[in-house]
């Protein structure tokens, strides 16, 4: 491996900073509360202790900051080392996670309160995350605050502050660097550069898709307790998925609406939502940074030119892999279209909104559906 490789990714642990590193994947996603990493080290690098001398001095639990390139990139703790040696050769494999996954293993509290009163997205999710040193930052609209938000017995902390942010159509996702952002899809501004297939410009390595119609239905219905101008009446609202010509019902029941959502909104949402997930495809690009010189980002919008799946138009990178491996450094770059992630507000105490026997066709977008047919078909 070259020193330039080898000096593109730095571990600093507990101050001390290591290098050397033989391989390493780095993995950040709108979809995880915290990025992870897993690192190898090589046996032996220049002018340093060998692998089986780190793995005595490293410790999992410790904080580590990882920089690549320079640039910080995951803040937390390690979770496990593994060391694999025989009588002469000798690898160390560290992985870890960001900070918030600390939130994902505890308790959103020990000893309460249990219960707040007119409290804001962003305030309850900081009351819940503070114990753990955490910051939360919004990059979007919050909504109202809640009447009343109450954490259940042994819930963790970030299942509490999920299902806050699911009430008010919210993405809660880590940065990296230990900062628990709410923001929705998209909010992240424009990706580091084009993703292009082929020609002068072109900076796909390679390319795999996913077309999965499992979970997407013909028709979807749904039935609940809406919530009228003077008392509750029963509702209805429906959605059909032109491109799913079996019959595939699926009818769901719902106590309320959502804030501000009606039935015929859940509907339509459950479609476009459905058919949003089940079209993904990942781009592996060289290196880790786009055109404009910045490194790729999840929840960055992406324009893709790729004439083999016809895509020609702007999608949502969702998740990101940055990789190390003796031949170099590629990023792993999963797209899809931004209604994948676009919420709705879920039903909570006590949702607004107006509901109907409605029924709507809900059609693929013209240039979804084209973009997607050669594999679909």
């Amino acid at each position: 491996m070259s020193a330039a490789i080898a000096a593109t990714v730095e571990l600093t642990v507990d101050g001390l900073t290591y290098r050397g590193w033989r391989s390493m994947k780095c993995s950040l996603g709108l979809d995880a509360a915290a990025a992870e990493i897993s690192i190898e080290m090589a046996e032996r690098w220049a002018g340093a202790e060998d692998a089986a001398q780190i793995a005595r001095s490293i410790r999992p639990g410790a904080a580590f900051l990882l920089t690549l390139e320079g640039e910080a990139v995951v803040e937390g703790f390690l979770d496990a080392l593994e060391v694999a040696y025989d009588a002469t050769n000798h690898t160390l494999t560290v992985r870890g996670r960001e900070r918030t996954a600390d939130l994902v293993d505890c308790a959103a509290t020990v000893d309460g309160p249990y219960e707040w009163a007119n409290i804001g997205l962003e305030e309850a999710a900081r009351r819940i995350a503070e114990p753990y040193g955490i910051e939360v930052r919004a990059e979007a609209d919050l909504g109202k605050a809640f009447p009343r938000f109450s954490i259940q017995p042994g819930e963790a902390a970030w299942e509490a502050i999920a299902r806050a942010a699911r009430e008010r159509a919210v993405i809660a996702t880590g940065d990296g660097l230990g900062t628990l952002i709410l923001t929705r899809a998209g909010e992240g501004g424009e990706a580091a550069g084009a993703l292009r297939l082929g020609g002068k410009d072109g900076n796909i390595l390679r390319a795999n898709g996913s077309f999965d119609v499992a979970e997407r239905h013909n028709l979807v219905v749904v039935r609940g307790q809406a919530q009228g101008e003077t008392s509750a009446s029963q509702g209805e609202a429906r959605a059909t998925d032109e491109d799913i010509i079996r019959h595939r019902p699926k009818v769901i029941l719902a106590e309320a609406q959502g804030e501000g959502v009606t039935f015929q909104d859940r509907a339509a949402h459950e479609v476009r939502v459905a058919a949003g997930k089940s079209r993904r495809v990942r781009y592996t690009v060289p290196g880790w940074r786009g055109s404009s010189g910045n490194l790729w980002l999840p929840n960055t919008k992406v324009w893709v030119e790729d004439a083999f799946m016809e895509l020609k138009r702007e999608l949502l990178i969702s998740n990101v892999t940055f990789s190390l491996t003796e031949q170099g450094t590629v990023t792993e770059l999963q797209v899809a279209p931004v209604d994948a992630y676009a919420l709705l507000p879920e039903p909570g105490k006590g949702g607004g909104g107006e509901s109907g026997p409605f029924e709507t066709k809900i059609e693929t977008r013209e240039n979804d559906r084209d973009a997607w047919k050669r594999v679909a078909e």
